[in-house]
């Protein structure tokens, strides 16, 4: 494989644990505590439940695609499957947040422009790699 898409591979991983990370932490930055009804506790457990179900699920697959960068490039085949996994999860945010853009709070209104950015960004990150992958 290329250097130049290994590295876009690097690239691609860690955006995806940054935004991993980041999403544990976007219950604080929106203060959704505030929001949330006494009197349903099961619901309100969820709400955080699934948000940290899915920011470890996108962390592991990313990690695992960079440790395999790094230090097992010769599992092209692992490396081609979270790859990816990375592009469709990459794909799935940008359609969604431009179906249904998020409702942000105007001292937030940046996010509606960066988030969805970052994900087509993260698209053509993962494509360039990936069209060589996906003829191994």
């Amino acid at each position: 494989m290329k250097k130049s898409n290994i590295k876009l591979l690097k690239i691609g991983a860690i955006q995806t644990i940054l935004i991993a990370f980041y999403h544990f932490f976007i219950p604080f930055q929106f203060n959704w505590g505030v929001f949330l009804a006494e009197g349903i506790p099961t619901i309100n457990w969820s709400l955080y439940a699934l948000n940290n179900y899915f920011s470890f699920n996108l962390l592991t697959v990313a990690f695992f695609l960079l440790y395999y960068i790094l230090f097992k490039r010769e599992h092209m085949q692992t490396i081609k499957v979270l790859s990816i996994i990375a592009m469709l999860f990459w794909c799935f945010s940008a359609i969604y947040q431009i179906l249904d853009p998020m409702p942000l709070p105007i001292s937030l209104s940046w996010l509606g422009y960066v988030l969805p950015g970052l994900a087509l960004m993260n698209i053509g990150v993962f494509s360039v790699p990936l069209k060589e992958l996906l003829k191994l």
